[in-house]
């Protein structure tokens, strides 16, 4: 055989163990990355929506009582109607129909197992009126006084993210039950997409690493023929036989191959943790930062409190001035806001015009004294767009509850806020009166 021969078959064995352990693992690692990291952030954003339904049913619970005060009531014996406080709501659609225009959700107002109001529609538009929930939903909701949510459930021909919210009468009766409802294929593309930049950041390393394991296998190959010649001399008593320096440069290639491994590694555990128009941290981040806020509070009974912000009227100025308005209008609250949170805590943008604001070691009253100071800087501020000056104002919910859950807080100042949003907006509430 020729050295030329025998170089060519050591490289392509080289080669082809090489692209085995370079290609196989990266292919299982980008597998186990998609699977893993599609059913984490589908559990997360599952959280998130769950939290969005919870919302949009107290919303509808307070629109209805506002409207309609009284109990539930089924009369009537062939063309039964339901009764809110006495009046007749049997086809007040606008009762769900409000709140749906305003989250995007489907709502509907069930009497026993029958939707009597709904935004639900089947393929030619008209109502899903009169249809049942399913039957594992209806044996759920007889058997428990809480709200209820499932991740998948059948209605009409879809599926969708379900949150039943109990309605309950002054005698203590249950009679009706709030359904708020998303689709699950939407949020289930929403989860797919961070996946798809990862696994195309693994596809993309690992095509770089084919093409490093090709160029430089080149030179392992003539590297290897020249030690096994080597070896080969050294066998025979040839003491002036040398060791062709090529031979050391495996390791080098070995350390690049290890190097661009490291930095695939590194690209994924790149995350990102910011809001994309705000630079604000986004709700995830928020979320793990507030845990550790309570972690410290927990090891050395320092206090917190937690607001949530609300943009009042903000879809008044987006309707008015256009979307490219309101962003300016989020850009500028936000600027505000961390102006003013920067060495006292954090804020995030918590979805929409809602930002939530964490004064770490701060007691209650001296956050809400903070949070006028702020608002009365928003108030003051004067947003040019278009040569239009746009002023806006904020409502505030701020809680101090540090031995509560992280649910629980984020819903008392949830609470706090709609409480000011009820009272006029443009304020800051921290307790709500008996």
């Amino acid at each position: 055989m020729s050295d030329t021969y025998k170089e060519k078959k050591y490289r392509n064995t080289i080669s082809q163990k090489m692209l085995a352990i370079v290609i196989v693992p990266t292919i299982m690692l980008a597998a186990v990355t998609a699977m893993l990291g599609y059913n984490f952030t589908l559990e997360a954003l599952s959280g998130e929506l769950k939290n969005e339904l919870r919302t949009a049913a107290v919303m509808t619970e307070i629109n209805i009582n506002t409207l309609y005060p009284g109990d539930y009531e089924l009369v009537g014996d062939e063309g039964l109607s339901l009764l809110k406080g006495g009046e007749d709501i049997t086809t007040c659609y606008e009762l769900v129909d409000i709140v749906g225009d305003e989250t995007g959700l489907e709502l509907s107002l069930i009497y026993s197992d029958t939707r009597i109001l709904t935004t639900i529609r089947d393929k030619d538009g008209g109502r899903l009126v009169g249809t049942g929930i399913a039957k594992q939903v209806k044996d759920d909701l007889a058997s428990s006084e809480e709200s209820l949510f499932y991740k998948k459930t059948l209605i009409g021909r879809e599926n969708y993210y379900s949150y039943y919210y109990p309605l309950i009468n002054s005698d203590g009766q249950k009679l009706c039950t709030l359904e708020i409802c998303s689709p699950y294929s939407p949020l289930a593309a929403l989860a797919w997409r961070p996946i798809m930049v990862i696994v195309g950041l693994i596809v993309l390393v690992l095509i770089v690493l084919v093409v490093l394991v090709y160029i430089q296998t080149k030179t392992t190959g003539t590297a290897t023929a020249k030690l096994m010649e080597f070896t080969k001399q050294a066998a025979g008593g040839n003491d002036a036989a040398q060791l062709d320096p090529a031979v050391l440069e495996r390791e080098d290639e070995l350390g690049a191959i290890g190097n661009s491994v490291l930095e695939m590694h590194r690209s994924l555990r790149e995350m990102m943790d910011k809001d994309a128009l705000t630079k604000l941290l986004n709700r995830r981040s928020a979320n793990r930062m507030l845990d550790m806020v309570r972690n410290h509070y927990r090891e050395g009974g320092k206090p917190y409190s937690v607001a949530i912000g609300d943009i009042d009227f903000f879809k008044k100025v987006n309707d008015t001035y256009g979307h490219d308005a309101g962003d300016l209008v989020l850009l500028t609250v936000s600027n505000i806001l961390q102006k003013h949170l920067k060495s006292l805590g954090f804020v995030a943008r918590w979805g929409g015009e809602e930002f939530l604001m964490v004064f770490d070691r701060m007691e209650i009253k001296e956050a809400e004294a903070k949070l006028w100071e702020i608002l009365e800087e928003i108030r003051s501020a004067e947003i040019i767009y278009e040569g239009t000056v746009i002023k806006v104002t904020m409502s505030f919910g701020v809680v101090s509850a540090p031995d509560l859950t992280q649910d629980e807080i984020i819903k008392m100042a949830d609470d706090n806020l709609y409480y000011a949003k009820e009272r006029g907006r443009n304020r800051v509430v921290s307790v709500i009166p008996v």
